[in-house]
């Protein structure tokens, strides 16, 4: 028999809508063509089908990471996955490294950074707002039952930092140039900080408030990601894509003079 109480499963229907579920004893799945009993959904497993009971076929699948995160409950507006693995790449993260996240919200990069820094890193994310904390924790725990996350309530500028002791930095804020010195200080030589950015006009802003740190400017870019659809003979992009997201701005730190 598959599964685990409270095991994360995502089923899809022949129109492609996911549906992530944790299985509970006596639970059931309501699809709008028909109920499906968590215990049919246990013994199918990953791979397998279920059906409703009106005939919906349902495949049965563990979410990838993409998957859960556009799925997760949320307290606050994800980082797509788009950005969020282009950050980890901008930061150049490898198992065992630590890295240092503000804010949490609710908990989408804490994910990515967490599984790639693996088991032997370490993930310090900070997050100000209790009730995205809360969430955060929830849905970090849900997915990734690994202990190299540690969630602190309090924002980054009252957080005490060792430093040189992090081997990049993401930040995620409204106005990141108020955490930037004690970022950088806590940031290791020739390591990078990165950071998420709705509009050009706060990437200006943090730019010039880098002046006086040991920070230079490599890349500011953002992330396109287009998808296809496929139905031989016919193929398009797309009629639904998303477009603009963030822009990401990706600093190295120089050695202190």
């Amino acid at each position: 028999m598959f599964g685990v109480e409270g095991e994360l499963f995502l089923l899809k229907d022949a129109k492609g809508r996911a549906f992530l579920i944790h299985l509970k004893e006596g639970g059931v799945f309501h699809h709008h063509r028909g109920t499906v009993p968590h215990e049919e959904i246990r013994k199918a497993g990953p791979g397998g089908r279920v059906w409703t009971h009106l005939g919906e076929e349902l495949s049965v699948h563990h979410p990838t990471l993409e998957e859960y995160l556009l799925h997760m409950r949320r307290s606050a507006t994800p980082t797509y996955p788009k950005d969020a693995s282009a950050m980890v790449t901008l930061l150049d993260l490898a198992p065992g490294m630590r890295v240092l996240e503000a804010a949490t919200g609710s908990g989408g990069l804490t994910l990515f950074l967490a599984r790639a820094v693996g088991p032997t890193g370490l993930v310090e994310s900070y997050e100000k707002r209790p009730q995205h904390l809360a969430q955060a924790e929830a849905n970090v725990k849900a997915f990734w039952q690994v202990e190299n996350v540690r969630f602190h309530l309090q924002s980054l500028e009252e957080a005490q930092l060792e430093r040189e002791s992090f081997h990049g930095v993401a930040l995620d804020l409204m106005e990141p140039w108020k955490v930037l010195a004690k970022a950088t200080e806590a940031l290791k030589p020739d390591r990078f900080l990165v950071a998420y950015l709705p509009n050009i006009t706060q990437v200006l802003e943090l730019v010039q408030r880098v002046e006086g740190l040991p920070l230079k400017l490599e890349r500011v870019l953002e992330v396109a990601w287009r998808e296809w659809e496929i139905r031989l003979p016919v193929a398009h992009p797309r009629f639904q894509q998303v477009g603009h997201t963030a822009f990401l701005v990706a600093f190295r730190k120089w050695k202190d003079c």
